[in-house]
């Protein structure tokens, strides 16, 4: 199996119904990925003990009549805080490492195993999926597909399903988007990935972060992909696409030109981008947004998350021998949760509600399908970088992490080698619009590919 861009769920669908490739071929193929690069990505932490046996009965089925649809018989992995029967969910923290497998699916997986898809593992993370850097876990970081050697981040905390997918190791991957858990990974792994609205997704049988922005996502190399894996999570079609005719997108030239600065290729990264979706026949519309980027968007981020995250995990925590042995920023934010005063809690609950009218009214009255940003004003930095560099790469994501709005980030372009990420902000519930819109883009330009990460290249 490739891993060029043509090397989606809908071309592999394709080769299962013609005979040109089997189940147990594609599994084998993924595994033999996973075998080659894993000691190196440290992306997978456990696989599937039936995952054979998956693959026969998908087979068997398929050949005897019974096409569950695009996803029968589609390997996938899955982050290490969404339950799977048969495998235990450890969310990559001391407290759960020796945790027994989980008794039932979660509702995401149920439907995507209704649909025909395979488990075939877990991936790794940032522990209590508390950061964005891929390298917090207990089983150690995880390491970008692209240019291995330089010891990249490939953003956290979906880390191990972000890197898992860009090296080919499954066809899509499943992961979970709190302050920028999917949205960053898939930036700067070069994939499509898409944080969905809060709330549209079911979240039982997932381990908490911050229970009012948790949502799952997903990790793609196409944005069609994204339909099946979404129409399966979600057990029913997507909120329809309704609106028609000339998309109108909105972009931030001179926000962008300021905070990029000197910064190498942002801003011509960001340029070009403009140009291409002009030349797409898009009506592209400068618009001022000053709530993205203000200071205070952060802050109120941070104590929320803090406090659902004490909230809400402190009786696994203070009943654990282990809980002293937690990295220390889950730790620290757990702590900050726990000691956060009312007043500040009550002050950014009220806020957030604000934030959240703010940004629908925004949307509303510019009349946009999309809005066009950066997803982080940086490549992927090395994975010991300090904490600062991505506290600040989480600068035009955090306003949507509290909003509910939809934002779907796509391969923008590179940047000394590395992928730079783009993504496209809907207003709520317009998922379907969004992937509509980076299907006309990869249409044109085909923006995904593989990382030089075969063995044979060294990833060099």
């Amino acid at each position: 199996m490739t891993t060029s861009h043509t090397t989606t769920i809908a071309a592999v669908a394709e080769q299962l119904r013609q005979g040109s490739l089997t189940i147990p071929d594609l599994l084998w193929r993924c595994r033999r990925r996973i075998a080659d690069l894993n000691d190196r990505l440290n992306a997978v932490v456990t696989l599937a003990p039936d995952v054979e046996a998956q693959a026969e009965q998908r087979e068997e089925e398929l050949r005897t009549g019974k096409d569950r649809g695009p996803l029968h018989g589609i390997p996938l992995l899955v982050k290490d805080n969404i339950d799977v029967a048969g495998m235990p969910s450890t969310v990559a923290s001391p407290i759960f490492a020796s945790a027994l497998p989980a008794a039932t699916d979660a509702a995401v997986i149920a439907g995507l195993r209704e649909a025909g898809a395979i488990i075939l593992g877990k991936t790794n993370m940032d522990e209590f999926a508390a950061h964005v850097s891929g390298r917090t876990s207990c089983w150690g970081p995880t390491v970008n597909p692209w240019h291995m050697s330089r010891n990249c981040s490939p953003g956290g905390s979906s880390s191990g399903s972000a890197a898992a997918a860009a090296a080919g190791m499954c066809l899509a991957a499943l992961g979970t988007d709190t302050g920028g858990s999917v949205r960053l990974p898939a930036a700067w792994c070069g994939l499509f990935g898409l944080r969905p609205s809060w709330g549209l997704l079911p979240m039982r049988g997932i381990y908490p972060r911050a229970a009012s922005m948790d949502v799952p996502g997903v990790f793609t190399r196409s944005p069609g992909d994204m339909i099946p894996l979404l129409r399966a999570m979600l057990g029913s079609d997507l909120p329809p696409a309704a609106r028609t005719g000339k998309p109108r997108v909105g972009i931030m030239s001179r926000l962008i030109r300021q905070l990029a600065g000197s910064l190498d290729g942002v801003n011509e990264c960001y340029e070009e981008a403009v140009e291409r979706w002009t030349g797409l026949g898009c009506t592209l519309v400068e618009v001022a947004f000053p709530l993205l980027t203000d200071a205070e968007v952060g802050s109120v981020v941070d104590r929320l998350r803090s406090y659902e995250f004490y909230r809400d995990v402190s009786k696994d925590v203070e009943t654990s021998p282990a809980r002293k042995r937690m990295n220390a920023v889950p730790a620290a934010d757990y702590a900050a949760g726990r000691d956060l005063p009312d007043s500040l809690l009550q002050a950014a609950q009220n806020r957030r509600r604000e934030l959240a009218e703010a940004t629908q009214s925004f949307f509303a009255g510019e009349d946009l399908d999309a809005l066009l940003l950066p997803a982080a004003l940086m490549t992927a930095p090395r994975l010991d970088a300090p904490a600062e560099v991505y506290g600040k790469a989480r600068l035009l994501m955090n306003l949507f992490s509290i909003t509910g709005n939809p934002v779907l980030v796509y391969p923008g372009g590179s940047i000394d080698g590395m992928p730079f990420g783009m993504q496209l902000v809907g207003p709520v519930r317009t998922e379907a619009r969004l992937i509509e819109l980076a299907g006309l883009y990869e249409g044109q330009f085909h923006p995904f590919a593989a990382p030089p990460s075969s063995p044979g290249r060294g990833g060099k």
